[in-house]
């Protein structure tokens, strides 16, 4: 058996996965964290990371460098990403200097066919699929992977990167320039090769609207992962929650925690891009870019930014 562990800092949450894998393919789950540090929040204006979205960063990363301590992983051998956010921050570099120094985490910056590629690895790896071929949506906080993709053998057919995400569309919102920002993306990119009956779901935004949907108080990873709602019922229930505030989300719905403040934008980008795409159903998996790093072992040189 193989110990190994991977860190997602992406746009809204910081996650950890920690595994055991065995040469027979088994995966034994060690540790599964996630924290929503807001890592992109205000970055459309700023250009830079907020000192609050650092601070929780860090602190979120800390915890981790424990947490693996006690299983026996130090932080010197730990898959770290970053993906959107730390793209365009202007001091992502000072920032992840100071993770380094301060505790030990090497950062690497991954660009957008990197996410596209380690997304899809750890969906398709992990999860049972029919289709031969299938497109995957992964919301982020700052961006929107689209992938289409073999599944067997694995590779990745197209993908592209949209300028859109869960944290960026709670800022459109509260500006009233969503519709507009919406028009501007979908005008500057060709969305029809990934146009599908059914959509894989993958990141926050999604798993969150599905533990919803099923009425959960808890989120529960194993009772999510492969869902499947009609694009007509996530509509529905979309209608519902956009008349709610942030308190009473986080009431009827415990497990959102600091989620409940954008996972509205993340409704809203949810119907945008299933209407775009002519979707019919949603599936969702709670498996993807920690998944992949993780499975994979290591960043290819081609994925760095």
């Amino acid at each position: 058996m193989t110990l190994r562990a991977s860190i997602d800092i992406g746009s809204n949450t910081t996650l950890l996965l920690a595994a055991e894998i065995g040469h027979d393919g088994s995966f034994i789950e060690k540790a599964n964290e996630s924290r929503v540090t807001s890592l992109g929040k205000d970055l459309d204006k700023t250009g830079v990371f907020r000192d609050k979205s650092m601070k929780d960063t860090f602190k979120a990363l800390s915890e981790y460098k424990d947490d693996l301590a006690k299983i026996g992983i130090g932080p010197e051998s730990v898959i770290v990403t970053a993906t959107e956010a730390a793209r365009v921050a202007k001091n992502s570099s000072d920032f992840f200097q100071k993770v380094r120094k301060e505790i030990g985490f090497e950062v690497t910056i991954i660009n957008g066919e990197g996410e596209a590629y380690y997304t899809s690895y750890g969906v398709v790896s992990r999860s049972q699929l029919n289709e031969s071929n299938i497109t995957i949506m992964d919301i982020g906080g700052a961006s929107t992977e689209l992938i289409r993709v073999s599944v067997n053998p694995f590779e990745i057919l197209s993908s592209i990167s949209l300028p859109i995400g869960s944290v960026r569309c709670t800022d459109w919102l509260k500006e009233k320039i969503f519709d507009q920002k919406v028009e501007e993306i979908f005008q500057n990119f060709d969305l029809e090769a990934y146009k599908t009956d059914h959509l894989l779901c993958v990141a926050g935004s999604m798993t969150s609207l599905g533990s919803m949907i099923k009425g959960l108080k808890k989120f529960d990873s194993n009772e999510v992962n492969g869902t499947r709602i009609s694009f007509s019922d996530f509509l529905k229930f979309t209608k519902k929650i956009k008349k709610k505030t942030p308190t009473e989300l986080l009431l009827k719905f415990p497990f959102l925690g600091k989620r409940s403040k954008s996972i509205v934008g993340g409704a809203y980008l949810g119907e945008v891009i299933g209407s775009a795409l002519e979707v019919n159903t949603f599936e969702i998996s709670t498996l993807g870019l920690r998944y992949g790093t993780l499975l994979a072992g290591g960043i290819d040189e081609h994925y760095c930014e």
